[in-house]
């Protein structure tokens, strides 16, 4: 073999090794690429899957609509049952309209909360801050007599010591130099300390206003007492008539599950809906009886945990509470009239 085909034999080895690391790196990236491409590929197919279910339930949804529709246009088409329905729809609304003022009305009692305890807690803040401030005076007043006093026996001090001329007072200026070594650091300290003391008055005075943490405890559950005290309130002017209950029946049976009875009834009802709706707006005489209905629930009431802010349902005083109407009586909160818990604060 001659040398210039050794040559060759050495280089084909170191180039195909070169040429096959290469290759190796670019499959191995091909197959990283298309490990990514089956990730997302998994991830679109999920999402598909997810948006099929959502359009099959919208399109569930959407029947469910048109049945209802064309269910109810045929009920109110039917003069036996049509008035029925008529009653059925003014129940909820009146249910609706005693929500909306306890909506109303809890969202007054939260803003009034709120700012009387954020006046409060700024009130302690500024008091707080204050006695900080005046004691960092104090400080400051101590610290200025101390770094005097220091000044002054340092000043002292040199003047000795520049009054001690001649040989003769040779080891006076030695003793009173090691003094005035001595002396310099505690007035220099003393200086810090000063300095120190009129930053912190200065951080004290710069310290900005806290940020409101939300209602205490005590608040929130001043606030569910007020509402429930409507709540019963609204229960108690509607109960005597029977409004109340029917409303609670309208919320949970259906339009066609509902009997008012004969046209004329369905018409008596109406009117006494209507009378109804009005005594619900109606702001009249209600904040005494709603002060004295909130402090016997705050009387009674007993809480499960020590951080409820909701009354346990079973420890509330009657709804009826000195008008001695003999209605059978539920629970405001057990059967959650007008939606109240959706409305108590938690």
């Amino acid at each position: 073999m001659s040398i210039g085909d050794k040559i060759n034999a050495l280089k084909l080895p170191l180039l195909s090794a070169s040429k096959s690391a290469e290759e190796q790196e670019r499959l191995l990236k091909l197959y990283w690429n298309r490990a990514e491409l089956k990730k997302e590929l998994a991830s679109l197919d999920d999402q598909l899957y997810q948006l099929r279910d959502r359009l099959k339930q919208q399109e569930a949804a959407t029947q469910r609509a048109v049945d209802e529709r064309e269910s109810l246009e045929t009920l109110l088409g039917n003069p036996e049952l049509g008035f029925g329905a008529l009653v059925h729809f003014q129940l909820n609304g009146l249910w609706r309209a005693c929500r909306a003022q306890l909506e109303q009305f809890a969202s007054e009692l939260r803003r009034q909360q709120e700012d009387r305890e954020r006046k409060r807690q700024l009130v302690e803040f500024h008091q707080e801050r204050q006695s900080r401030t005046q004691l960092a005076a104090e400080r400051i007043a101590e610290a200025e007599e101390a770094l005097r006093v220091e000044e002054e026996t340092l000043a002292g001090l040199r003047a000795r010591l520049k009054a001690a001329t001649g040989f003769w007072n040779y080891f006076r200026r030695r003793r009173l130099t090691d003094q005035i070594a001595r002396q310099m650091p505690q007035a220099n300290g003393a200086r810090r300390y000063l300095d120190d003391m009129q930053e912190a008055k200065r951080t004290i005075e710069k310290e900005p206003w806290p940020e409101f943490g939300g209602l205490s405890l005590e608040g929130r559950r001043a606030i569910n007492n007020a509402v429930i005290a409507y709540t019963q309130l609204l229960y108690a002017r509607l109960a005597e008539s029977g409004l109340a209950l029917h409303a609670r029946q309208s919320r949970v049976k259906s339009v066609h599950e509902s009997n008012y009875g004969s046209r004329a009834e369905c018409e008596a009802l109406m009117s006494e809906i209507a009378a109804g709706a009005a005594i619900v707006k109606s702001q009249k005489d209600i904040a005494g009886e709603i002060r004295t209905r909130t402090e016997a629930i705050k009387n009674a009431a007993t809480y499960r945990h020590p951080e409820d802010t909701v009354p346990d349902p079973g420890s509330l005083p009657s709804a009826f509470l000195g008008r001695g109407v003999p209605v059978r009586e539920p629970n405001v909160l057990i059967d959650d009239y007008w939606d109240v818990y959706a409305t108590l604060l938690r």
